[in-house]
């Protein structure tokens, strides 16, 4: 199932599991997001993004793929980077107070993430062309008592209570500020500028974003006698319950600089085979029928599946000639007659001083396999570090030009990572 602009989003959605909570019911929803139907036309429609860094990870694709659906389907995708909520930080799922930003640093962030959201979304001026806003630009201008008269008159502290990102935060030994406390109250608010200035009517976001949408609904009917709608999507989690969208150097990132197209590509390739069907449903955009077709067998049949989940993925995200490249890499690296030479592999030069001066802990750190030396002494140890096909037992150990292969020195760590150390000679 493929959707077009004919089809509704909600069955879109629905069909891929991509549907956790609704503020309406089913047939509400599917009369809301049928343009024919709703008395609007395109549903303005919008999911946030928190522009802490330079670049969104795997984790951030369930709520990407959704603004992507919600344009396919003749919709208007309103992408909010929270230049304004992000000098807060969102309590949510969050055991302690974050980091706060910098405006300037948000801005760069917000300008890459755009960047990257530009592949999976059309941005323009039409009915259903994506745009993109800053809370900053409505947020910073407020004035504090205008706040608490407007939007705090409004809000039950009762109600702001019995959500579960504060509850969770008030229970835990370091609690929650008033500055974090605020936050869904910034974020209602967010809901009804958004409405009021660009006719939104619905919010999408992953489920722990429950309260804060629903407190958004009811501060713009209290506000402006609004009927807004909220949609949530499910969290995404492994088959074996270990979280997902990491790796053992860290988050998996859409950014080629902080996680090479080969990782990228890796991650996916290595998918359990009980989670590459769903996988197939949340991240790419072929039919469910496909899918099903692609998976029922198993086995050899499943191994392609895992191919063509990595491809398709990767594909988006970095380009399908970049896509191509990880997978050939991938076939030579771990075929029968292992070939680790190729650019598409992560590799990078090192002089026999530098090989000098570091240990082992240290090269899987250079190389991106472990993102500290702590990390690095637990691969080793679990026994999962490797120089070519020799097992590394010793965390201390140094490494020299002798034990390289030709003009090069592999890095394995696992079954299926690995980084190429190229000799310098200079």
């Amino acid at each position: 199932m493929t959707a077009t602009a004919t089809m509704n989003l909600y069955d879109a959605l629905e069909a891929r599991g991509l549907v956790a909570q609704s503020t309406l019911e089913a047939d509400a929803m599917r009369r809301l997001l049928d343009p024919q139907r709703n008395g609007v036309g395109p549903v303005p429609a919008y999911i946030g993004f928190d522009p802490t860094a330079d670049s969104l990870h795997v984790g951030s694709l369930v709520p990407i793929m959704a603004l992507a659906w919600l344009q396919r389907c003749g919709h208007r995708p309103i992408v909010l980077v929270g230049g304004g909520t992000g000098l807060v930080g969102d309590p949510s799922g969050k055991s302690a107070a974050r980091n706060m930003l910098g405006l300037e640093e948000i801005a760069r962030n917000a300008e890459a993430i755009r960047g990257q959201l530009g592949r999976f979304l059309t941005f323009g001026e039409g009915p259903t062309d994506a745009r993109m806003v800053n809370n900053a630009d409505w947020l910073a201008d407020l004035k504090w008592v205008d706040v608490l008269r407007d939007v705090g008159a409004r809000l039950s502290v009762n109600r702001m209570l019995s959500m579960e990102s504060v509850k969770g935060r008030i229970d835990s030994t370091s609690g929650i500020s008033y500055l974090e406390f605020s936050y869904m109250i910034m974020q209602a608010y967010d809901f009804v500028h958004l409405r009021r200035e660009h006719g939104c009517l619905l919010q999408m976001g992953g489920q722990d974003q429950w309260g804060n949408i629903v407190m958004g609904i009811e501060l713009g009917r209290k506000m402006d006698d609004a009927e807004l709608a909220g949609l949530t999507l499910p969290l995404v989690t492994k088959a074996d319950g270990s979280k997902f969208g990491k790796s053992e150097g860290g988050n998996v990132w859409l950014s080629a600089e902080r996680t090479s197209v080969y990782d990228f590509y890796q991650f996916w390739r290595n998918a359990a085979d009980a989670d590459v069907g769903r996988y197939l449903r949340f991240f790419t955009f072929m039919a469910v029928e496909e899918i099903d077709s692609l998976t029922a067998e198993g086995g050899v049949a499943l191994n392609a599946a895992k191919e063509r989940l990595a491809v398709e993925v990767t594909s988006m995200v970095h380009g399908a000639e970049a896509a191509e490249r990880a997978r050939d890499g991938s076939r030579k690296a771990f075929g029968a007659a292992a070939d680790v030479t190729g650019d598409a592999i992560p590799h990078g030069p090192i002089t026999a001083a530098e090989l000098d001066a570091l240990d082992v802990r240290d090269l899987l750190v250079k190389a991106g396999l472990a993102g500290s030396k702590g990390e690095a002494k637990k691969l080793i140890q679990g026994g999962g570090v490797r120089v070519g096909e020799a097992k590394v037992s010793d965390i201390a150990a140094k490494l020299t030009a002798g034990d390289a292969t030709e003009a090069y020195l592999l890095l394995r760590a696992g079954k299926k990572r690995m980084f190429r150390f190229d000799l310098d000679e200079s």
